[in-house]
């Protein structure tokens, strides 16, 4: 009972803050089965052993799933100062990143760091209309952090991930850069990212960002559904 209660709460906190997402579903139906399986083997109700197995079967799932999306960003070899990297946009506040793009920045600024020739491409278009576009944000962010503003092109038409590589990837062969392509994006999202990029006929190194500690379940589960499913 307790364990479920504490993934109930950990469903509520994205509520409380005001952000409602569809990886609140699993997260509840996997809170179920704790106390379901207490009920169960308390009284044999069967009904208290569906909920027990709804339960269980979400947990596995989504465990299998989470193994094969953390795989995902294993680099196969490290980057280089000759790659372009590709910046996965996301939600942007009052003008600036949030924190889940703040990751993907500061991922980005240290792949910079390490390899200061590399280019960097930010792609992200207007959700909002009250906003800037998420790539111009990016690029401010970037360029304050002290990445050289002629090394940072933007993509500002970009509305979901599979906008983000095609126009992205269409930036980079006008470039001439096809040889090696780094996708800086949070880790819950790589999979997909590089499964869209491979119906391009490319091949990213992968450069995940830790998602925020606060949403990080929530996202997750958010990420397995919309691959099964669809956005």
């Amino acid at each position: 009972i307790a364990l479920s209660l504490a993934l109930y709460a950990i469903g509520l906190r994205p509520i409380l803050r005001g952000e409602i997402s569809v990886g609140i579903v699993p997260v509840a139906l996997a809170a179920v089965g704790p106390a379901a399986l207490a009920a169960y083997l308390a009284s044999g109700s069967p009904l208290a052993l569906a909920g027990a197995l709804l339960g269980i079967g979400t947990v596995l799932l989504m465990c299998i799933w989470f193994a094969r999306m953390i795989a995902a960003t294993k680099p196969a070899r490290e980057p280089s100062d000759a790659d372009v990297a590709i910046v996965l946009g996301c939600a942007v506040k009052g003008g600036r990143p949030s924190a889940t793009l703040a990751c993907r920045l500061d991922k980005a600024y240290g792949l910079w760091a390490r390899h200061p020739g590399m280019r960097l491409i930010v792609s992200g278009g207007i959700s909002d209309p009250s906003e800037q576009s998420e790539a111009a944000v990016m690029a401010t962010h970037l360029a304050d952090a002290g990445i050289p503003i002629e090394q940072v092109f933007l993509e500002e038409r970009a509305l979901n991930t599979e906008e983000n590589l095609a126009y992205s990837l269409a930036l980079i062969e006008r470039m001439d850069a096809m040889s090696g392509i780094v996708l800086v994006t949070s880790d819950y999202h790589m999979w997909r990212a590089r499964t869209i990029a491979r119906s391009h006929s490319i091949e990213t190194i992968p450069c995940a960002a830790a998602t925020p500690l606060s949403s990080r379940l929530v996202q997750w589960c958010r990420e397995v559904l919309v691959i099964m499913f669809g956005s």
